[in-house]
């Protein structure tokens, strides 16, 4: 049995592996990181940090903001599903460009504060060009670019996402106590302007080859002695490995989107500070980055389909104790144990899917997962806004929390191992 290590002196392993690639691939792993670290103008825990700012000034409850963010989720991952299969045809350049300009025109459109259309488009477009498009071409360029050390390349391009959660969340939440939000979404609007595209655009430049397809990856699928090359999306659709592999796949997003959207009303469950509650995502940031640095070259060694039944534990001990503690040090350690999952899961989730289905069609075979994981997040904020509204226990949720993810880390051991057994791998 293979286990993920989570112990921070293991984040020693294999560094000298990382400064080679470092070396040999500098603006190729620049520009996936670039890409994961502006996906956090889209992801849930930046926006919530204007919540209350927002539900004020359009009169929204709970319920109501959670159910609007949950149904421009869906719309976002319904979109992404059809964006998929043109990035494996087209340069990646051109859709670096579109994301970029946006992201912009989101930030625009929120900081313009006109009116609840206004409102509605802004969001919308952080969570398709933010969370949607910077995460997919981050993660597809690098799986699609890289064919050996796809572990140690993806954890250092994957860094973008909790440098963004440590350094920038942080600061706007500290900046937002001295400028309004619309003052923020123009400064935003701004910093996307001057770093994002002229970053994305020289990274690229004169490197042709970081967006083309590998040579070697040319073929369809056929057969089970086959079964590496090439699965369209049709292949993975009919395989019923994808539906087991689901609940593992999707419930650290699920769950951490409806916790982080909502982390206000559980600090106030609690009996905690706010500031105390922010405070974890630097723990959170921590624990991602540690973890990070550690899985990408166990990835390498061992291969992702063996640690992702096992990746998700700490998140599994981090529900327990957030459910059950009261003490001023369970908010920082719990969301240390989410970010250790998060962190072993972004290697490895980018890389099983390459490992299992080959990258012919990655990008649409990755839009899929993408379109399901953007489904599921658009849940949890209506289903935890509806639970806080009408007075439901935080510590039964974070219970059939618990019980949920160890069932789904059980359920995925069996189905790859089916999987192997299938294929002789």
């Amino acid at each position: 049995m293979v286990h993920v290590a989570i112990l921070p002196y293991l984040g020693f392993i294999g560094l000298m592996g990382y400064w080679k690639l470092l070396l040999t691939h500098p603006r190729t792993l620049a520009y996936g990181f670039t890409l994961a670290f502006f996906s956090g103008l889209g992801q849930t825990h930046f926006i919530a940090l204007f919540n209350p700012t927002i539900m004020e000034t359009y009169s929204l409850s709970h319920s109501q903001y959670g159910s609007l963010y949950s149904l421009i989720t869906l719309l976002t991952g319904f979109l992404i599903t059809f964006v998929g299969p043109m990035i494996d045809r087209y340069d990646l350049r051109i859709f670096a460009l579109i994301t970029g300009m946006g992201l912009m025109l989101s930030q625009t459109f929120l900081a313009i504060e006109s009116s609840f259309l206004t409102l509605v488009i802004g969001l919308f477009g952080l969570r398709f060009f933010g969370q949607g498009l910077c995460s997919s071409l981050s993660s597809i360029s690098i799986a699609r670019y890289f064919e050996v050390q796809k572990g140690t390349a993806l954890s250092i391009s994957q860094l973008g996402y909790p440098v963004f959660e440590g350094i920038i969340t942080p600061f706007y939440g500290w900046l937002i106590l001295y400028w309004s939000y619309s003052q923020i979404s123009w400064a935003l609007v701004f910093f996307v302007g001057a770093v994002f595209l002229p970053l994305t655009y020289l990274l690229t430049l004169n490197l042709s080859e970081f967006n083309q397809v590998p040579l070697n990856s040319a073929g369809s699928y056929t057969d089970q002695k086959d079964f590496k090359k090439n699965w369209t999306r049709k292949d993975v659709l009919n395989d019923r490995t994808l539906y087991l592999l689901l609940p593992q796949t999707l419930m650290p997003p699920f769950a951490l989107t409806g916790l982080f959207f909502h982390q206000s009303a559980l600090a106030h469950s609690k009996g905690w500070s706010l500031t105390l509650m922010a405070s974890g995502l630097f723990f959170f940031a921590l624990g991602r980055i540690l973890n990070t640095f550690v899985t990408g070259p166990l990835v390498d060694k061992w291969q992702a389909f063996r640690l992702f039944p096992y990746y998700q534990l700490p998140l599994s001990l981090g529900f327990y104790i957030l459910g059950h503690g009261q003490s001023l040090w369970v908010p920082g350690f719990s969301f240390f144990l989410f970010g250790l999952t998060v962190g072993s899961g972004g290697p490895i989730k980018s890389a099983i899917w390459a490992e299992l289905y080959g990258v012919r069609h990655l990008g649409a075979i990755k839009s899929l997962f993408a379109t399901l994981m953007i489904l599921s997040t658009a849940l949890s904020p209506a289903l935890f806004g509806f639970i806080i509204d009408f007075n439901g226990g935080v510590t039964t949720l974070l219970s059939s929390l618990l019980i949920i993810s160890l069932v789904s880390a059980l359920l995925s051991a069996l189905t790859l191992r089916s999987f192997r057994l299938r294929y002789s791998i």
